[in-house]
């Protein structure tokens, strides 16, 4: 989300029967997303069962971003269910952004999120060529990774301190140009103007 945009009301969870985090606002949401190393991708297999796995990730425009191999098990999940979680673990409170993970195409957006991640992850400096990423030790480039961007529809934020609480979010999605899918992806083609 972009700071220009209302912010989403907290809302106390129904069940289970917690307190909500008061003191945590949408913007310490937002910067603990940003913040963080740490995100574990939910996915689901074909036959139902999930499949969590580490990635790396960062915040673009209310999206948390993430690469993957164009072949690994989570990429063949999304193209069958676009559906996904990301979990951010913390010390005090723990997050979950379930929502669509769209296919990022778009060149310059690709060079965006590719930019963020050397600041976070200074190991790893992908370069964009021919709508994917790529690693820069893959001299022969046979090695592409797809780009996702997850838009949150809910987010779940759980305290761990004193006692059980919880909150959720619902953030307006947003709001992108969409194309026409290509393999089973939904695209992230460019950032369309707001109404």
């Amino acid at each position: 989300m972009t700071t220009d945009e209302p912010e989403p009301a907290p809302e106390h969870l129904s069940s289970p029967g917690g307190a909500p985090l008061t003191a945590l606002g949408w913007a310490d949401v937002r910067t603990r997303v940003a913040e963080a190393d740490d995100f574990l991708l939910a996915t689901t297999d074909p036959d139902g069962r999930p499949h969590v796995v580490p990635v790396l990730g960062v915040w673009l425009e209310g999206a948390v971003c993430f690469a993957t191999f164009r072949q690994s098990r989570k990429a063949r999940n999304l193209v069958r269910n676009d559906g996904c979680a990301v979990t951010v673990p913390g010390r005090d409170v723990d997050l979950v952004l379930e929502g669509t993970a769209r296919l990022v195409r778009d060149a310059a957006r690709l060079q965006t999120v590719a930019d963020l991640f050397p600041a976070k992850y200074p190991w790893w400096r992908p370069f964009v060529r021919d709508g994917e990423f790529h690693d820069p030790a893959d001299a022969g480039l046979d090695d592409p990774r797809h780009v996702y961007a997850l838009d949150p529809q809910r987010v779940f934020a759980f305290g761990k301190e004193t006692g059980f609480s919880a909150t959720r979010w619902r953030p307006r999605p947003a709001t992108h140009t969409q194309l026409p899918a290509t393999s089973g992806h939904r695209t992230i083609e460019r950032e369309a103007a707001r109404p």
